[in-house]
């Protein structure tokens, strides 16, 4: 009877001591993830993922200005015609547009990173693929394969890097996106000066492609985007990565941490970005200023090389000839180089006054300056200005494409941004293959008409940008 007692007793005691271990255990803290992202703030973490975005943005765009400079040797090479030399540019930015549009819906509904690590992998293999091609066949099979995954890639990286800071630093993602691009416009030509007369143009395509591999061991190294993860239900994941990212920066989360989001539209659904009306007015009116812009920026990257090469003078009347064989000379190509440095002046600028000013005035602003210097363009070009009046629309040009990234990630909410954005960079490269076509159809016949062109699609996307209204911006630039 005795050995009993003593045994409820010990039963109780140990009752009485799990109950009041439970009583002191805290409960979990529920804290939304913007909180959980602003305690991280912004460190080492973030400025991997921007290193990412960077060095893949810097990627595509030099796999993009590399053809412009190669079409030469390629046409004395393999003796092109005028028409094959579209096709290789053309199908590019169709794969491009189709790929972009693709990629940013399936990046919505499984992931960024998963997306970015199979493209940047295929983008190093068709780089190698197309500087080892024997004939023109098999080089634009390559450039294909380059294409899809460029298209990708940048549809997906300008949201990647915003979805890892805080609210007040996810501006600096597009930022460096951009800047990538326009690096690697000016890298690409320099590098070219240098090396592309000496060693040839397939050694320029795998030196302009080593960037990709770094790229790609910081994406095996860093997790998915949080705010993806997070929205699509998988809220562990979620607290992996930004735990993850707390270790790198330093910081102390609670141990006993849960992190939670505000979830809204179908993950990557094209019908709530063009059904509904809050999202279907931003998405139109970006897509078609980032056609116009992309048209004219691919439109000229291709047009000076032509009028370098047949030294176009701009008078009425004359018509440059084609010459089969005419490789671009030092002097052309130290050209090319130093008018790419507009596209770095006018990216920088265009983020400085966007914060300061707001987002609407360098995006209208820009174009006003487009439409005047293609104006003078018209009016006054010859061999001699050519070289400062492309210096001065590629700062312009640049001004108004980094005010429109800055403008895109925060018009849409998570669930739908890839898509959107897959939507509007799709969209770019539709204008691309337009511009590119435009000019090979109409430099020969009339260099003066592709003028006339720019200036045309300039004031279209003008009259867009006047659309966009304030009260319409301001209203999405509410975090969703």
């Amino acid at each position: 009877m005795a050995d009993k007692k003593v045994e409820d007793y010990g039963s109780t005691a140990a009752a009485e001591e799990t109950t009041q271990e439970l009583a002191e255990s805290p409960e979990e803290e529920e804290w939304e993830l913007n909180k959980v992202l602003e305690t991280i703030g912004v460190g080492p973490a973030q400025y991997i993922f921007w290193l990412i975005s960077f060095l893949i943005a810097y990627s595509d765009y030099a796999e993009l200005t590399l053809i412009a400079i190669i079409i030469p040797y390629l046409r004395c090479e393999w003796n092109l015609s005028k028409e094959f030399e579209a096709t290789i540019t053309i199908s590019i930015f169709l794969i491009y547009a189709a790929s972009a549009l693709l990629c940013g819906k399936l990046s919505d509904m499984y992931g960024r990173r998963r997306i970015m690590s199979i493209t940047t992998v295929v983008l190093i293999i068709a780089a190698v693929g197309a500087a080892t091609a024997f004939n023109e066949f098999i080089f634009l099979f390559w450039r294909g394969i380059a294409g899809a995954c460029i298209g990708a890639n940048f549809a997906t990286v300008v949201v990647y890097s915003t979805e890892f800071s805080p609210n007040k630093y996810r501006t600096v993602g597009p930022l460096l996106s951009l800047l990538g691009s326009y690096v690697s416009m000016f890298a690409v030509n320099l590098i070219g000066y240098f090396f592309l007369n000496a060693l040839g143009w397939r050694w320029l395509i795998i030196i302009i492609t080593i960037p990709v591999v770094p790229a790609f061991i910081l994406l095996m190294i860093m997790p998915e985007s949080p705010r993806f993860l997070c929205v699509s239900g998988q809220d562990d994941r979620a607290l992996e990565a930004v735990k993850f990212m707390a270790k790198i920066n330093r910081v102390q989360l609670p141990d006993n941490l849960k992190v939670f989001c505000h979830q809204g539209a179908e993950l990557g659904s094209f019908k709530t970005v063009l059904g509904d009306e809050e999202f279907r007015k931003p998405a139109l009116l970006l897509s078609t200023m980032y056609f116009a812009n992309i048209f004219i920026e691919t439109g000229v990257l291709v047009f000076l090389p032509l009028a370098f090469i047949s030294h176009f003078c701009g008078h009425h009347g004359s018509s440059p000839a084609r010459k089969r064989c005419a490789p671009l000379s030092q002097d052309d190509l130290w050209k090319l180089s130093v008018s790419a440095i507009g596209s770095l002046v006018g990216c920088m600028s265009a983020y400085f006054i966007a914060m300061k000013f707001g987002r609407l005035k360098p995006l209208r602003g820009g174009h006003i300056l487009q439409i005047l210097v293609f104006s003078l363009m018209f009016v006054c070009v010859n061999n001699y200005y050519l070289f400062g009046i492309a210096s001065a629309i590629k700062v312009v040009n640049a001004l108004v494409c980094m005010t429109i990234w800055l403008i895109v990630p925060e018009s849409f909410p998570t669930m739908i941004r890839n898509t959107a954005t897959g939507m509007i960079n799709s969209s770019g490269k539709l204008g691309a293959v337009a511009g590119t076509a435009m000019v090979y159809l109409l430099f020969y016949a009339s260099p003066l008409a592709v003028i006339c062109c720019f200036i045309f699609v300039s004031a279209v996307s003008c009259g867009c940008s006047f659309a966009f209204d304030k009260e319409t911006h301001d209203a999405l630039l509410t975090e969703t």
